[in-house]
């Protein structure tokens, strides 16, 4: 499968422990097939950093993906700011 790009906005938790992307449903959905126990796993991609990562469910359809300050820091990352988020989809 090609990779999805999305546009996205490095949220925060409102204790301040997890750093994320709010991934639409859209895309979600259209990862569907390989969800496994509702999780998708996916290789994800900012800048020039990878990594194994998951989508989360959330109750409204859409997913989360956590972002560790490695990536956060090796991409120079900031709270608030937009960023371009490469998805594919792992077994």
């Amino acid at each position: 499968m090609k990779p999805l790009i999305i546009q996205a906005i490095l949220e925060q938790d409102t204790d301040g422990t997890w750093w994320y992307v709010h991934i639409p449903k859209t895309i979600r959905d259209s990862l569907k097939t390989y969800e496994k126990r509702g999780i998708i796993h996916v290789r994800a991609t900012i800048g020039a950093t990878s990594w194994d990562g998951s989508l989360l469910p959330w109750a409204d359809g859409s997913a989360q993906i956590s972002i560790n300050k490695r990536v956060r820091d090796k991409e120079k990352l900031e709270l608030g700011k937009s960023l371009q988020l490469s998805l594919t989809p792992r077994d």
